[in-house]
């Protein structure tokens, strides 16, 4: 699948085994068909009227009795569905309101689709396709069989066998080389494009600047390569923030295998080195100049040189789903940590940004959730559900569509999402 790349998107990977809907109302119903009136006729009014046949009235004294208690019975239970039908509508909201619009676009789920600022990029398994939000084709670029790519908004790096393929945000070519060995996977930044070849723990990390310029070759030994991303840091020599880069890797020479972080600036000297120990790392984004290392249990503050910037923030029992800059303000959203066997479904979101460190409860389960420009969404398959940064209650809104996966976010509050193996983008509320 596509990696994610570019800061400050979570970057995600797999270290060993692990990272539905509004509630049913039943209507009360109320059976009017056994009501029945009956009048008196002339003779019975005057046998009422010199106190003759007693015995039917008090019959009759009874069955009203009965009857009344029915109507009361009847009336609690619509009372009761009544005010479930009003709780229910008070934790969820009312689903009346609707997303706005919903786009098929042509692609399908096993298309390695990925996000691409207001567009949508899709492999289709020797082609590489962009297409807007409404579903049009914007351009297309052949890339080969058994492809790859990684993207942020300005750029897009793809890779097959040898070959590599660095394209604009309009897909026009502006380098294409083959490399020295098979391409194992490929890092897009703002300015430059990392290129891992070889094998996995034997190989080199070439550096290629705007220009097509190799500028750096790092040799890996002695270590699994994991990951590699791109950040803004301000140095000791640079006051205003450049580009850095950050390798994550497994060391494999000692008794216990340790999880490395190292920092260079490309086309210089490596910048910084550490070591993270046994703990697992699974994400790493930059929030503005510090790198987050996000492990199983806490996630590590470090500065560009490697070095610990801060105590680390406990997350033990959640993983990080979305990050989002806003401004100078990094928005951090984690749900529960899920358990493989049993399926997705998230309960409450944790909400961190600045001093803020929150958790909203959502209406109902939901299967995946992300940030917008100015919300959370929790996405369940008939419904998403919207809560503005800074409140924490959600509102609830119907979508025509069942939702089964949430591929991504657009950068103006559209998802990318798939029903079954047909993948839509629908705008959201903010």
């Amino acid at each position: 699948g596509c990696r994610i790349g570019g800061s400050p998107k979570v970057k995600k990977w797999v270290v060993g085994g692990t990272s539905n809907g509004t509630p049913s109302l039943k209507d009360a119903e109320m059976d009017r068909n056994n009501r029945r009136v009956k009048y008196l006729t002339g003779a019975n009014k005057t046998f009422k009227a010199y106190g003759m046949n007693d015995e039917k009235k008090k019959k009759n004294k009874k069955k009203n009795t009965v009857q009344g208690a029915i109507r009361t019975v009847i009336l609690a239970l619509a009372l009761i569905g009544l005010l479930a039908l009003c709780v229910t509508y008070a934790l969820t909201g009312s689903t009346r309101e609707s997303v706005g619009r919903v786009s098929r676009i042509g692609a399908t789920l096993s298309q390695n689709v990925s996000p691409f600022g207001d567009s949508v990029i899709f492999y289709d398994g020797t082609t590489l396709h962009c297409v807007a939000a409404t579903g049009g084709n914007e351009w297309s670029y052949q890339i080969g069989t058994n492809a790859d790519y990684d993207a942020n908004e300005k750029r897009i790096v793809a890779w097959s066998g040898n070959d590599l393929y660095i394209l604009n945000r309009n897909g026009r070519l502006i380098y294409n080389n083959k490399m020295s060995d098979t391409v194992q996977f490929a890092s897009v930044g703002d300015e430059y494009v990392a290129v891992f070849v070889g094998d996995a723990d034997n190989g080199v990390v070439s550096v290629i600047n705007g220009s097509g310029q190799i500028v750096d070759n790092i040799t890996v030994s002695d270590q699994t390569l994991l990951d590699i991303g791109f950040f803004m840091a301000s140095t000791t020599s640079n006051a205003q923030p450049i580009e850095l880069m950050w390798v994550l890797g497994l060391n494999t020479t000692g008794t216990v295998i340790s999880t490395e972080l190292q920092t260079f600036q490309p086309g210089k000297l490596s910048t910084g080195k550490s070591s993270i120990g046994e703990h697992i790392a699974y994400s790493i984004y930059d929030e503005n100049g510090t790198l987050n290392v996000v492990t199983t249990r806490q996630i590590l503050h470090y500065s560009y040189r490697a070095l610990e910037a801060s105590s680390p923030t406990l997350i033990y029992g959640y993983t990080v789903e979305d990050v989002k800059q806003n401004g100078s303000v990094l928005y951090q959203l984690l749900v529960p940590a899920q358990e493989q066997n049993e399926g997705i479904s998230i309960a409450n979101v944790r909400l961190m940004y600045g001093s803020v460190d929150r958790v909203i409860h959502l209406p109902s389960a939901c299967i995946a959730a992300r940030l917008g420009t100015k919300s959370v969404y929790g996405f369940s398959p008939n419904a998403v559900y919207v809560c503005s940064f800074g409140e924490t209650t959600f509102r609830a809104y119907a979508l025509p569509i069942n939702v089964t996966a949430v591929l991504g976010m657009m950068n103006d509050n559209r998802a990318v999402v798939a029903s079954g193996s047909e993948i839509y983008v629908i705008e959201l509320p903010t």
